[in-house]
C-alpha cells in the first residue's frame, strides 16, 4: 500500500514557523524518528467542532455505556487543545505500529508477557482458549508511548522548538483520533478508528504533544471507506451501529475492559472466546491487508483461570506489572474467563478429559469473594451439569 502523504504546505496557518521555517518541521520529525516515531502529523490547535459533536451526540445517546468520564464538559475539553494549553499553536499526532514488528521500534517491553501469562500458556490443558486483543501485547502503551513523547518533548525544548510537559496518550482529555486526521495521519473509519495508509493499517496508537510553535500543518487525506461495511456487517454483537457510530453496551472490547459486575446472559454469550478487548472491526478491515499481524494472542482458558483465582488485588498487579491487562483487574479478567469456559461449553468445545478440572475451578470461583465471580461461576456450574 502507499505510504502516508508527504507534508502539505502549510494552509492558512501564521507566525514564522508555519510561514517560513520548514526546518522546524524538519527537526520535529527527525527528532522523533530517533524515538521510533516515523508516523507524524502536525495539525493546528483549533477546535474541531464537529468532533465535539459526535461526543456530545454519545453521550445524549447513552452510547457510552457507564463511562461517566465521558460526559460533562470533556467534549469541549477534549476538541480544543487551548483548552488544556492557552498557549497551544500546534498539535504534533504520532501513530505508533503495534501489530507484529514494528512495535520492537518504540515499545522496549515488545514480545514480552507478564510471568502469570506465560505460566498459562504452558499449562495444561491447553484448550479451550480465550482470545486477548493485540494491543494488550507487549507493555502498556499508555506508559510506552508515553515514555516516547516525554523523551521526544524534551529534546524538542533543547533544540528550541517549544513542546508541553503533558503528552497525551488515550488517558488525558484530548481526542487524539479527530487530530490524528486533521494532521493527515489517516482517516476515521466506519469502525471508528484511524485508518492509515501505512502498511500497519489502524493497528496504531495514537499520542500527542502541544507546542505553541506555529509549526508547517498538514492537510486532512482524501480518503474514505467508501461502501465498504464489512466491519459493520463483521461486529460479533451489532455495536457499531452506524458509519462513525459505536454503542459501547454492546461493544466486547467495553464488555470485558470496562463494564462492572455481572453481564447479561446476552452479552456474556456474545463476548465468545474474547477475555480482553476485541480486535474483530480491524481484522476484517481491508485496510489492514498488509499489516504484519500475528492475530490475537490465544490463552488456554483453564490454567488461567486457576492462577488468577488465588490473588488478590495487589497480588494480580505485580503478577501483570506494566501489562495493559491490570486495566481490567483481576476480578473482570476472570469474570471473562469463566464467561468463555462457559461458552465453550455451550458449543461443545469444552474437551471431555477437561470436565473434571473445570468443574473443581469453577466450584473454587463460586466461593469467591466478588459477587460477580461467583455468579458467572455458578451460572456456568448449572450449565455443566446440565450437560453431563
Amino acid at each position: 500500500m502507499a505510504g502516508i502523504p508527504a507534508p502539505q504546505p502549510a494552509g492558512e496557518a501564521t507566525g514564522d514557523a508555519a510561514a517560513g521555517n520548514p526546518a522546524a518541521r524538519e527537526r520535529v520529525e527527525r527528532l522523533a524518528a530517533r524515538h521510533g516515531l516515523n508516523l507524524l502529523g502536525i495539525a493546528p490547535a483549533e477546535p474541531l467542532l464537529e468532533a465535539r459533536d459526535r461526543m456530545q451526540q454519545s453521550v445524549r445517546e447513552g452510547r457510552m455505556a457507564r463511562m461517566d468520564w465521558m460526559g460533562g464538559d470533556r467534549p469541549e475539553i477534549a476538541t480544543d487543545p487551548r483548552r488544556l494549553d492557552p498557549t497551544a499553536r500546534s498539535v504534533i499526532v504520532v501513530a505508533a505500529p503495534y501489530a507484529g514488528a514494528a512495535r520492537a521500534s518504540w515499545d522496549a517491553g515488545a514480545g514480552t508477557l507478564p510471568p502469570l501469562l506465560r505460566e498459562a500458556l504452558a499449562g495444561e490443558p491447553a484448550t479451550p482458549t480465550g482470545l486477548i486483543a493485540r494491543y494488550a501485547l507487549g507493555t502498556d502503551y499508555h506508559l510506552a508511548l508515553r515514555d516516547r513523547l516525554d523523551g521526544l518533548a524534551e529534546e524538542l525544548r533543547r533544540d528550541g522548538i517549544p513542546a508541553g510537559a503533558t503528552s497525551f496518550v488515550d488517558d488525558r482529555p484530548l481526542a487524539e483520533r479527530a487530530f490524528a486526521a486533521r494532521a493527515g495521519l489517516g482517516w476515521i473509519g466506519k469502525n471508528t478508528n484511524l485508518l492509515t495508509h501505512h502498511p500497519a493499517g489502524s493497528w496504531v496508537f495514537l499520542g500527542a504533544i502541544l507546542s505553541s510553535a506555529e509549526l508547517p500543518v498538514d492537510e486532512p487525506i482524501r480518503s474514505s471507506c467508501g461502501s465498504c461495511r464489512r466491519c459493520i456487517d463483521g461486529c460479533p454483537t451489532g455495536a457499531i451501529i452506524g458509519p462513525q457510530t459505536i454503542d459501547a453496551n454492546r461493544c466486547i472490547s467495553y464488555l470485558t475492559i470496562e463494564h462492572p459486575g455481572e453481564l447479561a446472559t446476552d452479552a456474556a454469550r456474545a463476548i465468545g472466546a474474547w477475555i480482553f478487548g476485541c480486535d474483530v472491526c480491524q481484522e476484517v478491515c481491508p485496510v489492514n491487508a498488509e499489516a504484519d499481524d500475528p492475530g490475537p494472542l490465544r490463552v488456554p482458558l483453564l490454567p488461567l483461570g486457576e492462577r488468577l483465582l488465588p490473588l488478590g488485588a495487589r497480588a494480580f498487579q505485580r503478577a501483570f506489572g506494566q501489562s495493559a491487562l491490570r486495566r481490567a483487574g483481576r476480578h473482570r479478567l476472570l469474570r471473562n474467563v469463566i464467561i468463555a469456559l462457559s461458552n465453550a461449553l455451550d458449543a461443545g468445545d469444552l474437551p471431555p478429559g477437561t470436565v473434571t478440572g473445570v468443574e473443581r475451578f469453577l466450584e473454587a470461583a463460586a466461593r469467591d469473594s466478588r459477587d460477580e465471580v461467583r455468579a458467572h461461576a455458578s451460572r456456568a456450574l448449572v450449565a455443566l451439569h446440565a450437560g453431563t
